[in-house]
């Protein structure tokens, strides 16, 4: 059974089991305070709780409100954190992406979710949005096919990136939950600052992820002869995220972990 989300959202999804503040969906608990959608039952035991343990009258006052809170569905916002340096196989994780991408947008159709992509630029030690999140099939798979290869790794530059395009969503739809699923052989080499430590810095950014409520999965690139040196693992651990090898995140993988952190 997946686990819910427990954060209390503000809208309407069809994808991951979540607590929402409008009254549709179904009465799962409830929270003090003062609400059109009364948790009745609740009130009424608080009420006489409070009446039978001061020897008073029954009667219903604010300190025994209690609101419904109820479970529906979120989507998800989920952005893709491309790798595209020559440090890794660069063709092969874009492949990969694409069919995490198509799968997932297909799946979008019907559930609401959105999907964008974020790598490195071309000559720039630094990320760059690639693709907004969108619901487009066609605009993914066209943007997927423009990502060049870059001669930098700035990752945390891009990490930064991919948590501020996922907090603005957050900003316009609070109900999404938002995700990061960074494609990486976990070596940084691009620092946020001239003589900076490139590591440091990712790791950091990691943490900022898992301050700001970001889940964070990340499918290490790395060969298996260099696998030993990839910071992939620490990266996770630091966002309080899941770390797999590349070649575990299949499409069918991907929907099961999509299903788990729902």
């Amino acid at each position: 059974m997946p686990r819910k989300d427990k954060l209390e959202r503000t809208g309407l999804g069809r994808r991951v089991r979540s607590l929402v503040s409008e009254r549709r969906g179904k009465y799962a608990r409830h929270r003090l305070g003062e609400s059109a959608d009364v948790a009745l039952d609740a009130t009424i035991r608080a009420a006489a709780a409070r009446a039978g343990a001061r020897r008073l009258r029954f009667r219903i006052d604010a300190e025994d409100l209690r609101r419904k809170l109820r479970e529906h569905r979120s989507p998800f916002a989920v952005c893709f954190l491309v790798d595209n340096s020559y440090s890794v196989h660069a063709e092969r994780m874009v492949e990969t992406v694409k069919g995490l991408t198509a799968r997932l947008l297909e799946d979008a159709t019907h559930r609401g979710d959105k999907v964008a992509l974020v790598a490195f630029k071309s000559g720039l030690p630094e990320g760059t949005v690639a693709l907004p999140l969108t619901k487009s099939t066609a605009l993914a798979r066209r943007r997927l096919g423009e990502i060049p290869l870059s001669g930098r790794t700035p990752l945390a530059d891009a990490l930064t990136r991919a948590r501020r395009l996922l907090r603005q969503e957050l900003a316009k739809h609070p109900n999404a939950v938002p995700l990061v699923v960074c494609l990486t052989d976990g070596l940084p080499t691009a620092a946020r600052r001239p003589g900076g430590d490139p590591l440091a810095d990712a790791l950091g950014e990691a943490r900022a992820l898992r301050r700001a409520k970001v889940g964070l999965v990340v499918a290490d690139a790395a060969p298996e002869a260099t696998r030993e040196r990839s910071s992939s693992r620490a990266l996770a651990d630091s966002a309080g995220g899941l770390y797999l090898r590349l070649e575990e995140l299949t499409p069918d993988a991907f929907a099961h972990l999509l299903e788990g952190i729902g």
